[in-house]
């Protein structure tokens, strides 16, 4: 699947893209209309953009997108990647406690269960741990590939965010009709 984004000078042409894509019965997997920063928008613009948004398009802030804010993906990578760890670590520190049966924390007055309770909450921990180092470990470079992108929202301009169904190709012809300023296509 291809990400691009299309880059507008004004909601003016955006939404004419995303009429030609009602007319022609465009489908497409994603399609997200990206506002400049606020204070970038005029009065008319943003009741534009309120009476469109959710009929037309969908409308989103460029930090609440995660193929644009590597931060927010890194965050939701981390997330996800908890669910599975932490139960996991868990059982697998209740599990070494009993094998081993070592008495760490015998100062405690602890019993086996009691000693086997704190390995897994110890394991727990570990998996959080394993989740944020190895979430953060992950470095998709995208530095070069957004920093046009950032650079071209921060100057106030309208982004438009296509992701093509599988099987399909963006319909190129009716983008180019619409006078955008810039195509940039993303890796997924």
């Amino acid at each position: 699947m291809t990400k691009s984004i299309v880059i507008f000078e004004d909601i003016d042409k955006c939404i004419k893209l995303f009429d030609f894509f009602k007319e022609k019965s465009v489908m497409l997997s994603e399609a997200i209309l990206i506002p400049p920063l606020s204070e970038k928008i005029s009065s008319d613009e943003a009741e534009l953009l309120k009476s469109k948004s959710n009929i037309l398009f969908k409308s989103q802030k460029f930090e609440d997108i995660r193929i644009l804010n590597p931060k927010l993906d890194r965050n939701i990578r981390q997330k996800d990647m908890s669910r599975w760890l932490m139960p996991f670590g868990f059982i697998a520190g209740i599990a070494f406690s009993n094998m081993t049966n070592l008495s760490t924390f015998s100062f405690l007055g602890l019993n086996n269960i009691g000693e086997s309770l704190i390995g897994g909450i110890l394991g727990m921990g570990s998996g959080y741990l394993g989740s944020v180092v190895s979430s953060a470990s992950i470095n998709i470079n995208r530095g070069k590939e957004l920093r046009s992108i950032i650079n071209f929202h921060k100057e106030g301009k309208w982004l438009v965010l296509l992701e093509n169904q599988i099987g399909t190709e963006l319909p190129w012809a009716l983008i180019k009709q619409t006078d955008a300023k810039d195509i940039i296509f993303l890796e997924s």
